[in-house]
């Protein structure tokens, strides 16, 4: 439930205070002219003989209207549930590493394909989100904007993989702030709200500016969420061209582990969530139940789109109190009461 003009909900407590005040003054003022009728108002046959039920129903019902007729002037908004509007999704853009790493065989069949599989089952679940795709090592190209169509991204998945990359000494890594950078990119120039990046990666990052450009993004709303892929003991690294395991400038074979705290300290800055991916996606699955839908709930609710007005039930309510109140009469229903007997005295 939300107000489209909250500022008059504050006549609630003044119009509240109103009909106090009216009380306060209208038994200041009938104590005062009883006492000068009759000299004291203690007097039995001074009493006015207001019913107390009524009196005190009079005073209810009365408070009531005073209640509901400014939220009547508020116009309460009713949150309409509707599993089939497309305002129920969030987007969000998938950063996939393409780096060496990723062919790492410490996840069978490699990370890549455990990966790719697991994010193609995501896909196929989604019902309402907008989704865009991001792929990167030492580079993060936009390969598809956010869009509904699912099976698009789908489809490019199968199609992009660390083995038509073509790496050099200088890209053969993963570059994480990249990735976050040209996503954030995108979201600021076509103004996307909310704005979530899902890192699909080993955690290893080969730049120098991961955490600048996660709190850059971050002052501008960017939630980070990251997916680990890999284990802590990791594997070595194989070679695209040659086969065996790739070799470091000294000449020793790579070992890639997957990098949690990294993953965890970008989430953290930016207000996202790290889950591992796990041997069936259930990782990803965490995710959408645990961040992406109750923020999806959230945007929905920022939206008046999906509000109902709500005013005709505070409005109701309101003018029955006036019509009980017009019935309950207070004023206009008394006791009876039999005038004393008049004795006189006669004197011896």
């Amino acid at each position: 439930m939300r107000f489209a003009h909250p500022e008059l909900l504050l006549l609630i407590p003044l119009l509240a205070g109103l009909v106090a005040g009216s009380w306060w003054l209208g038994a200041r003022r009938d104590r005062r002219r009883i006492a000068e009728f009759s000299g004291t108002a203690d007097r039995p046959w001074a009493d006015p003989g207001v019913v107390p039920w009524r009196r005190r129903a009079d005073r209810a019902l009365a408070l009531a209207a005073a209640v509901f007729l400014p939220l009547t002037l508020a116009r309460p908004l009713a949150f309409r549930m509707d599993e089939q509007s497309e305002l129920r999704g969030v987007p969000y853009m998938i950063a996939l590493d393409l780096s060496r790493s990723m062919l790492a065989t410490d996840v069978r069949p490699n990370r890549w394909f455990a990966a790719t599989n697991a994010l193609s089952r995501f896909l196929g679940e989604s019902r309402a989100d907008r989704v865009g795709l991001v792929t990167f090592s030492g580079v993060a190209y936009l390969n598809a904007p956010l869009s509904f169509d699912t099976r698009a991204i789908q489809a490019m998945l199968r199609y992009a993989s660390p083995y038509t990359v073509e790496m050099d000494g200088e890209t053969a890594g993963s570059n994480l702030g990249s990735a976050i950078e040209r996503a954030g990119r995108y979201f600021q120039t076509n103004q996307v709200q909310p704005r979530v990046v899902i890192l699909v990666t080993d955690g290893e990052d080969s730049g120098d500016q991961l955490l600048e450009f996660a709190r850059r993004w971050a002052r501008q709303g960017v939630k980070v969420c990251a997916v680990g892929v890999g284990t802590r003991g990791g594997s070595k690294v194989p070679r695209i061209q040659w086969g065996g395991a790739a070799v470091n400038t000294s000449g020793q074979e790579v070992v890639s582990r997957l990098n949690e705290a990294n993953l965890k300290r970008i989430t953290a800055l930016t207000g996202g969530r790290y889950v591992p991916l796990g041997d069936q996606g259930e990782g990803l699955t965490t995710l959408r139940r645990e961040f992406l839908a109750p923020l999806a709930e959230s945007s929905a609710r920022e939206d008046l789109k999906n509000y109902v007005e709500a005013y005709p039930i505070p409005l109701t309510l309101g003018l029955l109190a006036l019509v009980a109140q017009a019935v309950v009469g207070s004023n206009r229903h008394r006791i009876p009461r039999r005038p004393s007997p008049i004795r006189s005295r006669v004197a011896p």
